[in-house]
C-alpha cells in the first residue's frame, strides 16, 4: 500500500447516503479523512465541495482526495479547474488502476448512482493501493505546461 495517509473527502447531496459509510470503510483501513462533504438535507452545489477538496490537495493539507456526486463527471470537471490539480472520473476497476497509474490522480471522482457503496470502496481501494509509473511522467508534466499556458 502506498504510504499516503490523509484524504480529502467531498460529497454532493446526491451522494449523503453513502458518504459516512465511505469515510468508515477508508478509516477503518488506515486513512485520516478531512471532511469537506455536504451533510444537510436538501440540494447542494457539487463545485462548492470540489473546490474545497481540490485546495486542500493542492495546499498539502491533504495527499489525495475523494469526490462523489451523482455521475463523478461535475466533481471532476470542477475540480480539475483548479490549477495543479489532476482529477480523473472512475466508472470501474480500471479506470480506478489507470488514474493512479497512468494519470497520477490527485483526486478521484465517483458516481454515487452509477455504483453500491461496496463496489465505491473497492474502487476507491484499488486507486490508493495503485503506483504511478514513471514511464508516464513525461505526459503529466505536458499537462502540466498546459497549465502554465492559461
Amino acid at each position: 500500500m502506498n504510504k499516503i495517509k490523509k484524504l480529502a473527502f467531498g460529497n454532493d447531496h446526491a451522494a449523503a447516503e453513502v458518504r459516512n459509510t465511505v469515510k468508515e470503510y477508508l478509516t477503518s483501513i488506515g486513512y485520516e479523512i478531512e471532511d469537506f462533504g455536504f451533510e444537510g438535507e436538501g440540494v447542494c452545489d457539487y463545485p462548492d465541495y470540489a473546490v474545497k477538496v481540490a485546495e486542500a490537495v493542492l495546499h498539502g493539507k491533504a495527499e489525495k482526495g475523494i469526490l462523489i456526486c451523482g455521475t463523478g463527471i461535475g466533481m471532476c470537471i470542477s475540480a480539475n479547474k483548479v490549477h495543479g490539480i489532476i482529477a480523473a472520473p472512475c466508472w470501474d476497476e480500471d479506470t480506478a488502476a489507470l488514474a493512479a497509474q497512468h494519470n497520477r490522480a490527485d483526486i478521484l471522482c465517483l458516481g454515487s448512482r452509477k455504483a453500491t457503496v461496496s463496489e465505491l470502496c473497492h474502487r476507491i481501494r484499488i486507486w490508493l493501493e495503485t503506483s504511478f509509473e514513471a514511464r508516464h511522467e513525461a505526459r503529466i508534466l505536458k499537462i502540466k505546461e498546459i497549465e502554465k499556458r492559461q
